[in-house]
C-alpha cells in the first residue's frame, strides 16, 4: 500500500474543509487516479504560512522529518496551493525539500 500525504495552504485552511481533497483521495479521482496500487492517507498537513522560508522554519522541518519517519512515499499539493494558476513559492520550496528527501511531490489533488 502506497503511503500518501496531502499538503494544503495554511491561509486557505481558514475557509476550506479539505472535503474536495478527501473526496478525490477516497474516490481515486483527480491526481489520485494515476495510482494502480491501494493508497493509505498517512498525513494531512498545512504549510507554515506565507512569507516564511521553509528551509529555516524549524517547525516545518519537523513535519518533513515526521513524513520521512512514517514512510510517506508521495505528497500531493492541494489545488489551494496555486493562485491564479501560479504555484505558491513557499509550497514550491517545500515540494523541492520533499523531493530532496526522496519523497515524490505531486502537484494536484482534485480538479
Amino acid at each position: 500500500m502506497k503511503k500518501i500525504a496531502i499538503l494544503t495552504c495554511l491561509k486557505v485552511s481558514e475557509i476550506c474543509t479539505g472535503a474536495g481533497c478527501m473526496r478525490a483521495f477516497n474516490e481515486g479521482t483527480g491526481a489520485f487516479a494515476d495510482y494502480e496500487e491501494p493508497l493509505s492517507l498517512v498525513a494531512y498537513l498545512h504549510c507554515n504560512g506565507c512569507g516564511k522560508d521553509p528551509a529555516r522554519d524549524a517547525d516545518l522541518l519537523k513535519k518533513l522529518e515526521r513524513l520521512e519517519a512514517i514512510g510517506t512515499e508521495a505528497v500531493h499539493a492541494g489545488v489551494c496551493t496555486k493562485e491564479k494558476g501560479e504555484e505558491c513559492a513557499t509550497v514550491a520550496a517545500i515540494l523541492s525539500m520533499l523531493e530532496d528527501r526522496g519523497i515524490r511531490a505531486v502537484r494536484g489533488t482534485h480538479a
